[in-house]
């Protein structure tokens, strides 16, 4: 198994002579196998090792699990570091769920363990957990980069043991009596890819094919084989296709018409997401609704517009399609009244369990999704996420503050309430009435944010289809 390992790092070209190696090393079975066998690639490459262990503050077995971790490189001579971080507070700060916190965490110390030296990051995946991350992507919904798995190579960072299936990693183990720790959140279906290793993963290789992990994982290289194409296509036809122009101090993205109705329907989608994802700053939340929906305004009639992540604003135009900012930063504060329309075409086109999202100023952010399907038993009541029937939306949903004439209905006989007199009733200071966000249908109130929502808007006996919205609030 060294060999294969060996022979995988030579051919990925993964190392370099003298090269400084910063090993994440969790002290579960993936992360001890992987100190071993950079043990014995230091010898090929004459390789300085050093160890890194990231404790999240949650589990009470870690400092055990970091002590043991420090041990195992005390024996081997290798230089241990010990970084804490309270990954739950940085999650409900940053508004991030736990598991990016602890990525971001554990691969903040890496890079800042490496510094500027010349070298790589190893970490410890497997080709388990590249099958996994196939399915939980085929599964939710992917692009051809999310279905290529994990790449062995990334920037400086390195997967030396992504030849390796977890059943040999403990198998490997297990015969040398080295000991590794059980972090026991990975025995939970809390999280869905334990279900996928426990339940999906387990039964396709036990029932169906016992290769399924290797033949996925080998899917998972061809595929990134075909998109490491698709990309070198896309930046040629960017160059071709999209010009930048500068507009007020604004840069604005223009894709030309002509040029663009000459490429193939592949490379279209991806042109697409390279120019959203260069105006604005990143790909994180631009999804293949919001591709499809940009693609489309090609054939709407001229000043046809849609609202995208990061405040962008796509606009029909004569020669094709102009994509910017819809404010600058300095118009991004509550004085400023911000004013966004939620298409309800792109509502209706939401799959269940995908989700749109639109910043409000600097302050946050609206989610919004459809539910077809859902127990009205129990209907959310929470300050920040609100259940809407959504079949009594018969227009675009606009995000707004306040204006002359505003409403609530406040009962089942749809009496109307004047948004100033509700403001009273709950005794709402003056200045954040003008800065209060509303989700609006012309001059009826659907909900006022963080406070009641109207009564015709309400889920009832006979919803059959809910949006739900969902505000998160940034820290300031």
């Amino acid at each position: 198994m060294i060999n294969t390992v060996l022979e995988y790092a030579e051919r990925q070209h993964m190392f370099e002579k003298n090269d400084y190696v910063v090993a994440g090393v969790s002290g579960g079975a993936d992360s001890i196998c992987l100190l071993f066998m950079l043990c014995e690639l230091q010898k090929i490459y004459s390789l300085e090792l050093s160890v890194v262990h990231v404790d999240h503050l949650i589990r009470p077995e870690a400092k055990a699990e970091a002590e043991y971790v420090r041990q195992l490189c005390d024996e081997h001579d290798i230089p241990f570091t010990l970084v804490e971080r309270d990954v739950l507070s940085i999650a409900d700060r940053q508004h991030i769920s736990v598991e990016e916190a602890g990525r971001n965490v554990r691969y903040e110390a890496f890079y800042n363990a490496l510094g500027e030296k010349k070298g790589k990051i190893a970490v410890a995946h497997n080709k388990n957990d590249c099958c996994e991350t196939f399915l939980f992507n085929l599964f939710r919904g992917s692009s051809m980069k999310g279905l290529s798995g994990i790449p062995p190579v990334r920037g400086k960072i390195v997967r030396p043991i992504m030849c390796l299936e977890r059943s040999q990693i403990e198998a490997f183990l297990m015969q040398r009596k080295v000991k590794f720790c059980i972090d026991a959140t990975n025995l939970e279906d809390n999280y869905t890819r334990n279900r996928i290793r426990h339940h999906i993963l387990k039964t396709v290789s036990d029932e169906i094919n016992p290769a399924a992990v290797e033949h996925i994982s080998d899917a998972c290289g061809k595929i990134r084989e075909a998109y490491d194409l698709i990309e070198e296509l896309t930046l040629q036809a960017y160059d071709k296709c999209v010009r930048t122009d500068t507009v007020n101090g604004h840069t604005v993205y223009r894709l030309e018409e002509g040029p663009f109705n000459t490429l193939h329907g592949t490379v279209k989608g991806y042109v697409i997401m390279e120019m959203l994802s260069r105006a604005s700053g990143s790909r994180k939340d631009i999804t293949s609704l919001h591709i499809r929906q940009t693609r489309e305004l090609i054939g709407k009639q001229c000043g046809r517009k849609i609202n995208l992540p990061y405040g962008l604003e796509a606009v029909r135009d004569y020669s094709g399609i102009s994509v910017s900012k819809t404010h600058g930063d300095e118009e991004c504060q509550w004085t400023d009244r911000p004013f966004i329309s939620v298409d309800k075409a792109l509502l209706s086109d939401l799959a269940d369990g995908e989700t749109v999202e639109f910043e409000w100023g600097n302050q946050g952010k609206i989610a919004f999704s459809v539910i077809h399907e859902c127990d009205l038993k129990n209907i959310i009541q929470k300050k920040y996420t609100k259940w809407f029937d959504y079949d009594k939306i018969k227009d675009n949903i606009v995000i707004r503050t306040r204006k002359t004439g505003d409403y609530l209905t406040i009962n089942r006989s749809n009496q109307r309430k004047t948004l100033k007199k509700y403001f009273t009733d709950q005794k709402v200071p003056q200045n954040e009435r003008e800065h209060a966000c509303l989700l609006t249908q012309d001059s009826h109130v659907m909900w006022v944010v963080g406070g009641r929502i109207s009564s015709y808007y309400k889920v009832g006996e006979g919803t059959k289809n809910i949006l739900q919205a969902e505000y998160t609030q940034y820290s300031i």
